[in-house]
């Protein structure tokens, strides 16, 4: 399983887990915004401003969530247009940069491959 995809589950995850509380979350805010202090010291909320920015940590996170989710979604898109290029590249004979269980070599290993097979081509 690749990164991209593990990252994406555990977005999926983590959104299901904040479920309704950023609906939720918008409403309280609203609802703290509207009463007195008198009126939350009845409701033993002794400061709004605290319990407002705790409240905030759930549209932040859902906040993150998003933009991880995007982030994740273009670079896929990326990816799969690198891969379907250098697949096209393969097919014209350019070397494969796995070695064992689809590894990929190191860079340096790569290189030295690649210039074996550009003097083999030339010869």
């Amino acid at each position: 399983m690749d990164l991209v995809k593990l990252v994406l589950e555990e977005v999926q995850r983590t959104k299901a887990e904040l479920g309704r509380m950023p609906k939720e979350a918008t409403r309280l805010i609203n609802f703290l915004n509207t009463k007195n202090k008198y009126q939350l010291e009845e409701l033993g909320i002794g400061d709004r401003t605290g319990t407002i920015i705790e409240i905030k940590k759930v549209l932040t996170k859902r906040s993150l969530m998003q933009n991880l989710e995007r982030r994740c979604l273009n670079m896929q898109e990326e990816i799969d247009d690198f891969m379907q290029k250098f697949g096209i590249l393969q097919s014209k004979g350019l070397p494969s940069p796995s070695v064992i269980n689809d590894k990929l070599m190191t860079q340096i290993d790569y290189v030295d491959k690649l210039a074996k097979y550009a003097n083999n081509q030339a010869s």
